[in-house]
């Protein structure tokens, strides 16, 4: 074996060859996983090349032969990037990082075939869907070669809120039957999953004899909170309202004082997130939690047996959504 070193540039498959006395395609192709021909001695020396020379593919080169790229694209709503959504992208990057390439965040585009358009220029490997794609949108990726996840079966949805509508709605009603709102961010561009989240609390609603939910739009600021609930106030009934995360349940919550509503009584008020600012607040946020850690451990699972590395598990899917019982409901 040549045992060249100092190289003054990042070592190449040639480099690597000559190192372990063997020729170019020997490298490529057990370094790429079709070593089942090579005898183990062989296999072991380019390996110990490899290490020896800290040698990296080329993911240009890889993308060239194959057509696609070792990029997982963590496909996520255009958004606030909040700390829970740091989080997941956090644990996907690390799930994700025993595939090799590169792990990249995307936002959604302005519009679907923007989206299409920006991921299907990369040729990735796979993308780690967190709500964007619809069933539809997905099929021009997937021609590609790109695995998309989570995965979807015949029955499955991927407009489902996962179960949120139904876990807000039930603690709203705990203490009584009364109308239910759902309570949207004014923004429509920072509210990607409050459409789907109302069409489920609609159908909840429907499914136990109730009135279909109204829809309010409440802007982050107390005024225009003020303004969005002096409506449901005026009614004079009791209500419960289904937020679409915990910075809109806080805007209601601040103006209800204004207003001089009491919760949970008068407002029943149920949030998302679990976030710290509203478990700060008095009263404490009634709100559901996501278990982003085990999301994310079922997407890179998903993944992984996409790819042939793991074998499909047989354990019911995990429930990512909890109820964290607070004051407000």
């Amino acid at each position: 074996m040549d045992t060249s070193e100092g190289l003054s540039r990042p070592a190449t498959s040639v480099d690597v060859a000559r190192h372990a006395g063997v020729s170019r395609s020997t490298v490529s192709n057990i370094l790429n996983g079709n070593d089942a021909r090579f005898p183990e001695r062989t296999r072991q020396r380019v390996l110990d090349a490899a290490r020896e020379l800290q040698y990296r593919p080329s993911l240009a080169a890889r993308s060239l032969v194959s057509g696609r790229s070792d990029t997982v694209v963590v496909l996520i709503p255009n958004t606030t990037f909040g700390s829970n959504l740091q989080d997941a992208v956090d644990q996907m990057m690390a799930g994700t990082s025993k595939f090799g390439g590169n792990v990249i965040v995307r936002f959604a585009g302005s519009t679907p075939d923007a989206t299409i358009h920006a991921i299907t220029a990369l040729r990735p490997l796979a993308v780690v869907d967190f709500g964007v794609l619809s069933r539809a949108e997905r099929a021009p990726i997937e021609e590609f070669g790109t695995i998309i996840v989570p995965s979807l079966t015949a029955t499955s949805n991927v407009e489902s809120d996962g179960g949120i509508g139904r876990i807000q709605a039930e603690a709203l009603l705990e203490n009584g039957r009364r109308p239910l709102w759902f309570a949207a961010l004014a923004d429509a561009r920072l509210d990607p999953y409050g459409p789907r989240r109302y069409l489920a609390l609609r159908d909840y609603c429907e499914g136990v004899g109730l009135p279909e939910p109204r829809h309010l739009e409440v802007p982050l600021k107390l005024e225009g909170a003020i303004a969005a609930l002096r409506p449901i106030v005026d009614e004079m009934i009791p209500a419960g309202i289904a937020c679409y995360n915990d910075d809109v349940a806080v805007a209601i919550l601040s103006a209800a004082r204004e207003l001089g509503a009491s919760v949970p009584d008068r407002l029943a008020i149920v949030g998302v997130d679990h976030t710290a600012l509203g478990q700060l607040w008095s009263p404490r946020l009634t709100t559901v939690d996501t278990d982003f850690r085990g999301m994310v451990r079922g997407l890179a699972h998903d993944l992984s047996v996409r790819l042939g590395n793991e074998q499909a598990s047989d354990a019911p899917p995990a429930r990512h959504f909890t109820l964290v019982h607070g004051d407000t409901a």
